[in-house]
């Protein structure tokens, strides 16, 4: 008797054991909780155009074409600080005058334009001439050369460019010249646009 009285008790004891597991193992599975987070980062679309020869973007441009008896100015080409940016040379034919560089970033994958307006429509102007006598020039944006359309230069670019991409040299190029001796000037406004 004794011995079924501890087999008794000790199936009763099991099965009360069991019954504590159970319900502690069920407690902790309705008390946890899974939780998700979804981070979401927008990036807007950036395209940007820094000049090493201007902060705001303008330039203004002053050459001289110097007369039989002049001699030529050897800091004729003179790059100034501030906000907007100068630049004086000695025009002659076929020369190429470099500005300065620039630089682009674009997370864009798409294409984009660097468009540089003329106020003189792609012309040097004489400063004194009655007749405003000018001077055609081309302008350079790396290894791409412009004629100015409607008073302004266009460069078709595209893809990304981060900040390690390289330099575009910018420079003017002249062709033939038949022009009178004179000061010469021109303002270029330089922009970026997507499309």
């Amino acid at each position: 008797m004794k011995n079924k009285r501890f087999w008794g008790m000790s199936l009763l004891f099991s099965l009360l054991f069991l019954a504590a597991v159970g319900s502690a193992q069920t407690q902790d599975k309705n008390n946890s909780q899974s939780v998700s987070i979804q981070i979401v980062a927008y990036v807007p679309p950036t395209l940007r155009l820094n000049l090493d020869f201007s902060r705001d973007g303008s330039l203004q441009i002053n050459g001289r074409i110097r007369g039989k008896e002049d001699s030529p100015d050897p800091s004729a080409r003179n790059l100034s600080g501030g906000g907007s940016g100068r630049s004086d040379f000695d025009i002659s034919a076929g020369a190429t005058i470099i500005i300065g560089n620039a630089s682009l970033f674009s997370n864009i994958p798409g294409s984009y334009s660097v468009i540089v307006h003329s106020s003189n429509g792609g012309y040097l102007r004489h400063s004194s001439s009655a007749a405003a006598a000018t001077i055609p020039y081309q302008l350079m944006f790396g290894d791409r050369l412009s004629a100015a359309q409607q008073g302004s230069f266009r460069f078709a670019l595209g893809g990304k460019a981060g900040k390690s991409g390289p330099d575009f040299p910018v420079a003017l190029s002249f062709g033939a010249l038949d022009a009178e001796e004179g000061d010469y000037s021109d303002s270029l406004s330089f922009s970026i646009i997507a499309g």
